[in-house]
C-alpha cells in the first residue's frame, strides 16, 4: 500500500452521484433558507437592540475578542470556561462588548440557543428540541463562522438548516477540499443574492468585508438559482 494515498470519506459521498454539479445541486436542493419578511423583520428587532444597548447573544469561544467596559478603561475578561463567561454575562449589571463592532453582547446559554429561539419565533418550528423538534435531522449551519461576532451569531441570514448528511460539509475548512468550498462559498452567495446582509443590517460599516464574500463564480451561480426557484424556503409553521 502506498503510504502517500490519502483515504478520503468524502469520495464516498461524492460516488453515490453523477458529478460535483449534481451532489450540489442535491444539497442546495435539500437545504432550508428563511423567507425574506422572517429575515427582514428580524434584522430590524437586532437593529433596534444595538441601538438601544441591548446586549445581542454571541457564542463564547475565546477572551480576546471581548472587552469589558470600566469608568476610565477597557480591559480584556479572563473567564476561565465558558460556563463563567455566560454566568459573569447573565447579570444585567456586567458590561461586556465584543471588540471588533463595540456592541453589547452576551454569551449564548448553550452554544446556539439563540438561533434556536429565532427559528422558533419567526418559523413557529423546534429545531435541536429532542422529542419537541418539528423539524428532525436537520442542523443549525451558520454560513459564516463568525459566532463571536453579534452580527452575525443570531442573524437568520447567516444560518440555514441543512439536512444530518450534508452538514458536515459546513463544519470542514475551506481549504480541506476544493469542493467544500465550493459548496461554502455557493451558501454564502445565496444568502447574499437574497438578503443583502451589508444593506439590511444598516452598520456604519459593511458586516460582511470584500475578504468574506464569495467568488463572482458564485453569485451567478447563485442568482441562476433563485431565478429558477430552485431555492427552498422554511414557512411558517401551520
Amino acid at each position: 500500500m502506498n503510504n502517500n494515498v490519502i483515504i478520503d470519506g468524502l469520495n464516498a459521498f461524492r460516488s453515490i452521484f453523477p458529478s460535483e454539479d449534481a451532489l450540489i445541486e442535491h444539497v442546495i436542493e435539500h437545504t432550508f433558507f428563511f423567507e425574506k419578511s422572517m429575515v427582514f423583520e428580524q434584522a430590524r428587532i437586532v437593529r433596534n437592540g444595538i441601538r438601544t444597548g441591548e446586549a445581542i447573544p454571541v457564542r463564547y469561544n475565546s477572551n480576546s475578542a471581548f472587552f469589558l467596559q470600566h469608568s476610565v478603561k477597557t480591559t480584556t475578561p479572563s473567564f476561565k470556561n465558558r460556563s463563567e463567561a455566560i454566568s459573569f454575562t447573565s447579570k444585567k449589571d456586567n458590561h461586556l462588548f465584543h471588540r471588533e463592532t463595540k456592541i453589547k453582547i452576551c454569551f449564548d446559554r448553550d452554544g446556539n440557543y439563540a438561533p434556536k429561539r429565532a427559528i422558533q419565533l419567526h418559523t413557529e418550528h423546534l429545531v435541536s428540541s429532542g422529542q419537541n423538534s418539528t423539524i428532525t435531522n436537520y442542523i443549525i449551519a451558520h454560513i459564516w463562522d463568525k459566532t463571536d461576532n453579534p452580527m452575525y451569531f443570531s442573524l437568520l441570514w447567516n444560518y440555514v438548516l441543512i439536512p444530518c448528511h450534508c452538514a458536515f460539509l459546513t463544519d470542514k475548512r475551506d481549504d480541506s477540499d476544493l469542493f467544500v468550498k465550493r459548496i461554502k462559498e455557493l451558501i454564502k452567495a445565496i444568502s447574499i443574492e437574497l438578503y443583502n446582509p451589508n444593506r439590511i443590517m444598516d452598520w456604519n460599516q459593511d458586516v460582511i468585508t470584500q475578504s468574506d464574500m464569495p467568488s463572482k463564480e458564485a453569485l451567478k451561480h447563485a442568482q441562476v438559482l433563485i431565478k429558477e426557484g430552485k431555492i427552498n424556503f422554511l414557512s411558517k409553521r401551520q
